[in-house]
């Protein structure tokens, strides 16, 4: 429920201003939050900053995004990020970078983005540690508890991003595949973590993977997406979608047409569906989810030959 409202100004009613500031870009707001108290209040008010991210969200234009990756510099193993406004790769004749450490916290790195909000991880001993930062503000989480997965003689990890609208928590899912010894197959296992939580849960349903996917997952109203190759039996494994339901922590398979390469597949998001794409040597190929988790929605939008 939201607080009860105080007149900021003789001459434009409460909801006037409230609208007026909810269309502005987040680095003058962050300067406007001086202004007064009311405004002040107004800011940090969670109605106003989901109001302000939805017409955000709805704009047309490139303004509010950002790309950013990890950059390390030199040999000192200290981890950067390096972003760019999407825009000025479209307006400037030089791309303008901006490099900073993740929240001055030495050994963290970034592995997603979502809403303005930034998820950073740092290996330790005992596993692994998450926290979640926001730039505009400077505001950063709490470290997570640690994560651990089960012991073996190597490991290779993958983290995910995204935010669970129906508690209006972020959350963080890590999918390992660990080699338990010489002579046994790769254990799978994944887990997740809310912000403000106290602990990492096990995901339900997660099948058995004969190989981490190649990019990180793709979120989607709720959702992180996959595509992954399911089974470790290469005559057995098939091609699929996993979709992971943050609400509900559980996941199901997607399935793809079974003349699909693993290597040449992408997923992505195109006009808030589901998209894969297969980009080889000789054509491209574009399917479109028109119903999200429906296979048979399925349909192709782009397929030429190069």
């Amino acid at each position: 429920m939201r607080s009860e409202k105080k007149p900021w100004s003789p001459l434009l009613c409460d909801e006037l201003i409230e609208e007026i500031l909810s269309r502005l870009p987040v680095k003058p707001l962050i300067q406007f939050k001086c202004v007064c108290k009311g405004w002040n209040s107004l800011m940090s008010d969670p109605y106003f900053i989901k109001l302000h991210l939805s017409k955000s969200a709805a704009k047309d234009d490139l303004e509010h995004l950002q790309l950013m990756k990890n950059v390390c510099l030199g040999s000192i193993p200290e981890i950067h990020m390096e972003s760019c406004d999407v825009s000025s790769l479209f307006h400037s004749l030089q791309i303008e970078t901006f490099l900073f450490n993740f929240a001055n916290m030495p050994g963290h790195h970034l592995v997603g983005s979502c809403n303005g909000l930034h998820c950073g991880v740092s290996e330790i001993p005992e596993g692994y540690r998450v926290c979640f930062w926001n730039k505009a503000t400077r505001v950063i989480s709490r470290e997570s508890p640690t994560l651990s997965f089960s012991p073996g003689i190597g490991r290779r990890t993958m983290f995910v991003f995204g935010y669970d609208p129906s508690s209006d928590k972020y959350k963080v899912v890590a999918i390992a595949l660990t080699m338990l010894s010489l002579d046994v197959s790769e254990k799978t296992e994944m887990k997740v973590h809310g912000a403000g939580d106290s602990s990492w849960r096990n995901l339900k349903g997660f099948p058995v993977l004969g190989t981490l996917p190649k990019v990180g997952g793709v979120y989607l109203s709720g959702t992180l997406n996959w595509v992954v190759i399911k089974g470790k039996e290469i005559i057995h494994s098939e091609i699929v979608i996993i979709s992971v339901h943050l609400e509900k922590e559980t996941c199901i398979s997607l399935f793809l047409p079974d003349d699909f390469c693993f290597v040449d597949t992408n997923i992505g998001v195109f006009r808030d569906s589901l998209c894969v794409w297969q980009d080889s040597n000789t054509h491209l190929g574009l399917w479109q989810m028109r119903k999200f988790g429906d296979d048979k929605s399925r349909i192709q939008l782009i397929n030429f030959s190069y």
